[in-house]
């Protein structure tokens, strides 16, 4: 081994040692915000006392860029209002998919406000084959949830609003720090899509044609594809089952695979986002699951040091034994997610 290999080697694992001490693992702790169990998803009456309170939310759509509709759902607290959580979900993703974290959130005193992001859920999609997981610009997807901001969350005056993300939401709730500071009180993102797993991103620029297509090993919406035993997203079955019952139920809004122009633009979003971390004002948490398999997590280590070398306000968490859907996880690292992400916010509400 030459000279200059150990030198690289060693400043590797010395980069890989300083990421590492910035996070640390979240704790056991007990259900102090009551939120949703298994041993409640297990009763008939609780699971419909959701499915009531998710149909009672107000639902609508509005115009966002190029043209392309976008549904959304929003649920007013009645009484005493926390404040305001605009969540941005992942790839794939649509508000049906959030009814229990929607109802647990609600429950806490927040008011909620989700949309489904273009091309998935019930939002318009761009491709003749609708299932395919494909972004025409992905500046849009910010543009989208800014006009959401601006003409839904501010205009009910809401005084206090907080961001919660997950995954491919993690990427657009980033770069929407990074280009309206100001916006929010406090963001929490749950298993952020800060990058993907190597050498993806480095193939993809190999592969990628004009025309939208399917990237290698993607297909149409399959939910017979991946048995339980065999997921990458939850060790909960209730959840897991849940939902693929919920897109079973709105077959509109189910999503296939992503396309090679999907992953490309995503891969060079994650430039930008590294790039522009000194605009964040907002003060953000980050969980990361142990066990993810879907986004980088070494990435998030990158991340958070680069943040915290900046002086930002943040913090960051390991998940133990958590794959990458926290808030479809075990009780267990359900809980301790939800519990230092309502913490977090109640620091400034």
């Amino acid at each position: 081994m030459t000279h200059i290999t150990k030198t690289i080697l060693l400043g590797f694992f010395v980069l890989l040692i300083s990421c590492k001490a910035n996070f640390e693992p979240l704790q056991k702790e007990n259900n102090k915000y009551s939120v949703s169990t298994i041993e409640q998803l297990q009763d008939e009456n609780y699971k419909q006392k959701i499915e009531s309170f998710y149909k009672s939310g107000k639902e609508g759509s509005f115009t966002g860029k190029a043209g392309i509709s976008i549904y959304y759902k929003i649920f007013k607290q009645t009484g005493i209002e926390k404040a305001a959580i605009l969540i941005s979900s992942g790839r794939t993703e649509a508000a049906i998919k959030y009814k229990e974290l929607i109802f647990d959130l609600y429950n806490n005193g927040y008011s909620i406000y989700i949309h489904d992001h273009r091309g998935q859920g019930l939002s318009g999609r761009m491709t003749e084959d609708p299932e395919m997981g494909f972004i025409d610009d992905f500046q849009f997807y910010i543009d989208d949830m800014k006009y959401f901001y601006d003409n839904y969350l501010v205009k009910n005056k809401t005084k206090k609003i907080f961001l919660l993300t997950h995954s491919m939401g993690g990427a657009i709730g980033m770069t929407y720090l990074e280009q309206y500071p100001n916006d929010f009180n406090a963001a929490a993102f749950s298993s952020p899509m800060l990058g993907l797993k190597p050498p993806t991103c480095a193939a993809v620029k190999l592969l990628i044609r004009k025309e939208p297509k399917y990237a290698l090993g993607e297909t149409k919406y399959n939910d017979d594809k991946i048995s339980f035993d065999k997921n990458h997203l939850t060790g909960s079955e209730i959840r897991y089952n849940r939902m693929i019952e919920a897109f079973n139920k709105v077959p509109k809004a189910k999503l296939g695979g992503a396309t090679y122009q999907w992953v490309h633009k995503s891969c060079k979003q994650f430039e930008h986002i590294f790039n522009n971390i000194e605009n964040i004002k907002t003060p953000f948490i980050l969980l990361s699951a142990q066990n993810d398999k879907i986004v980088d997590v070494y990435a998030h280590k990158k991340f958070i040091k680069k943040a915290q070398d900046l002086n930002k306000e943040c913090k960051a968490y390991i998940v133990e034994n958590a794959k990458h859907e926290l808030f479809i996880e075990k009780d267990e690292q359900r809980i301790e997610s939800l519990n230092e992400i309502l913490k977090y916010y109640s620091q400034y509400q």
